[in-house]
């Protein structure tokens, strides 16, 4: 919520993937929504034709690969390669694939995130989430993190590290 907050202002569009997990869809559905920001929603499968979805007030191409609960595995380059040309960000999802198997950035994704609490923690006990990006959209991200107030506590960022010990297992 963060990075699209970030992101995304009233009079904005955001393209979603239909696969998204499901409280990523309940937040456009409800809170972009109250705030003016327009979804719409495209088959993870679209690849480049991405572009035939794009508007002119599209900011956000949310990519998430692969998706929640069906498993598609999105053509990221592709899709990264269309938004850049209409000026929009590539927001993508890596919590399944996480950055240990897929270099979002290395694929023309601007915002990587994931859900720490699967692969990073790995016990299941912690709940907790990152946000990478570029360096351009770096203080974008940071201030709209510091202004939700976000904070990890000293318990959930040792259980963290403590699941790192882990990751390549």
């Amino acid at each position: 919520t963060a990075a699209l907050q970030a992101l995304v202002q009233s009079g904005d569009h955001v393209l979603m993937v239909d696969t998204a997990y499901a409280s990523t869809r309940r937040f456009c559905d409800t809170t972009l929504a109250r705030f003016g920001v327009a979804t719409t929603y495209y088959d993870p499968l679209a690849g480049a034709g991405i572009a035939r979805s794009v508007r002119p007030n599209t900011r956000v191409v949310f990519v998430e690969s692969p998706g929640s609960m069906t498993f598609e595995v999105q053509d990221v380059p592709a899709i990264a390669a269309a938004a850049h040309e209409a000026g929009a960000v590539v927001v993508m999802d890596n919590t399944w694939a996480s950055p240990y198997y897929f270099a979002a950035f290395e694929h023309g994704v601007d915002v990587s995130i994931q859900a720490a609490t699967k692969y990073i923690a790995g016990h299941a006990d912690v709940m907790m989430g990152t946000i990478t990006t570029t360096e351009p959209l770096y203080d974008r991200v940071r201030s709209m993190v510091a202004e939700l107030g976000y904070c990890v506590s000293p318990d959930d960022a040792y259980l963290a590290l403590r699941g790192l010990r882990t990751l390549g297992i």
